[in-house]
């Protein structure tokens, strides 16, 4: 059994996408389980793609522009294996702060660009990965005490990062610097650890996949804290299982039991998609959202067994009636069978209308161990000879060899290599093939913020005018 360490990390992005929009920074620092530092922070940047626009908006954010980068990162191929290395140090878990729903999506597609294992890094060599900011809004919840929580202006509490910060008095010097940022999650962290030290140890063995279903049990209800729920409710929710998706066994449909789930014994299976997945603006008129939940056990969701957790003052604070939903619990207990033989149809999704680039086709099935054998020998030895002889059972896989070999090795590429690394170009570039900003989208943005930018602003903006004129390739 490894030594448990944390890496605490953080990507700044190119854009709000992970499986699209490109990194442009990672920082990380490493801490033992007792959150003292070891060894050195690890911060590096990300050459970008020609491929590839970034969003104005995202480099507005952070400052952060592709010729900084260009400059001074690393290709992508070597950034993304300097973060494997990191990552998969034995015993490591990686954790952020909103992680799971971000940093790790940028991880896992970064990975599969770069032809290493996304998900291996996850459970190998007694690694995991963890996500703060559940923990923190378990706290709100449940045993607020020991942290100031700052609000908006309209009065309802803010998790963002920054806001704690300054609440708390923790040192965060620049937000949206991914090192600052690192810094002060593990502030944030400390200070939680050292609030209630029980909660941060539930919490974080919440990790495993295992804990999390022993908390849930079988056919009881249970506490969730998300916030699918809403900070006005403290963001927890008691909730009664439902059953498993049909085809992702990771994940748990619930009922949110602030509702009586009768209404669920009529509804077909049409009913049920137009009331789980269409937005309520775009109902009919009477027709509510159904408060159904998913959760993904493999995320380190904050669900808690034991309901007597929640102190009555708590329940009161958050119009929480327990015994209501109790009752609304032992109803929703016996349509768990009739709804079993409606869940297939449910979440029956049509065929896409264009399949996915391969970019972005990370979830479009797991590769062979053949292939992925493969794909290990390629990045070893990525010589050109033996890359022209490669043959993979995976049709995705000769593209996006391809592309990857094109964007980090380009000086591989024959003269016909060259001409269709050209066109690929091209088409993302002007006819966005690639599902991303072409460059009259990127110009009609451009001009939209301009408008408004102050004297930063607009020197930025213009800086990006002078990437997207620089990495342009003729129109197809």
């Amino acid at each position: 059994m490894s030594d448990l360490s944390f890496f605490w990390h953080d990507y700044e992005t190119f854009g709000r996408v992970p499986r699209r929009d490109r990194p442009a920074q990672f920082a990380g620092v490493r801490t033992d389980a007792d959150l003292n530092e070891v060894g050195e922070p690890v911060m590096v940047y990300c050459q970008p793609a020609l491929d590839s626009l970034p969003d104005p908006e995202s480099c507005l954010l952070t400052g952060i522009l592709p010729q900084h980068c260009a400059e001074l990162g690393l290709p992508e191929n070597d950034f993304a294996s300097r973060i494997h290395e990191v990552l998969s140090q034995p015993g490591t878990v990686g954790v952020g702060y909103n992680s799971i729903r971000f940093d790790d999506e940028v991880t896992r597609h970064l990975f599969w660009r770069n032809l290493i294992d996304p998900y291996a890094r996850e459970y190998k060599n007694d690694c995991g990965r963890w996500d703060l900011l559940d923990t923190v809004r378990c706290l709100y919840a449940l045993r607020p005490d020991g942290l100031q929580w700052p609000t908006h202006e309209d009065g309802r509490p803010s998790f963002k990062l920054e806001h704690l910060s300054a609440a708390n008095g923790l040192l965060h010097e620049a937000a949206h610097d991914a090192l600052s940022d690192v810094r002060a999650t593990i502030a944030l962290a400390r200070l939680i650890r050292q609030a209630n030290p029980r909660l941060w140890d539930f919490c974080l063995r919440l990790r495993h996949k295992q804990a999390v279903w022993d908390e849930i049990g079988v056919g009881k209800p249970f506490l969730h804290v998300s916030g699918m729920y809403g900070p006005e409710r403290g963001c927890l929710a008691l909730v009664y299982p439902l059953g498993l998706h049909p085809t992702n066994r990771n994940e748990l449909l619930v009922w949110d039991c602030a509702q009586d789930p009768s209404v669920l014994a009529d509804l077909d299976a049409a009913a049920l998609r137009q009331r789980m997945f269409t937005r309520s603006a775009d109902l009919p008129e009477g027709v509510e959202r159904l408060p159904l939940k998913t959760i993904h056990v493999n995320k380190s969701p904050v669900v808690i067994g034991n309901i007597r957790t929640l102190q009555s003052a708590q329940a009161e604070r958050w119009g929480l009636d327990v015994a209501a939903a109790l009752q609304y619990a032992e109803r929703a207990k016996a349509l768990v069978e009739p709804l079993s033989r409606r869940w297939p149809e449910v979440f029956a999704r049509p065929a896409p209308e264009r399949a996915p680039d391969v970019d972005e086709d990370l979830y479009g099935g797991f590769l062979s161990p053949t292939d992925r054998k493969r794909l290990d020998g390629l990045r070893r030895a990525p010589e050109p000879a033996a890359l022209r002889r490669a043959s993979f059972d995976d049709p995705r896989l000769a593209e996006l060899v391809f592309r990857w070999r094109a964007r980090n090795f380009p000086q591989m590429l024959d003269e016909a290599e060259q001409a269709r690394w050209l066109q690929w170009r091209a088409a993302a570039l002007h006819d966005g093939a690639a599902g991303g900003l072409t460059l009259a989208a990127f110009s009609e943005r451009i001009d939209h913020l301009v408008e408004t930018a102050d004297e930063r602003g607009q020197a930025l903006l213009e800086a990006l005018v002078d990437w997207a004129e620089q990495i342009a390739p003729p129109p197809p």
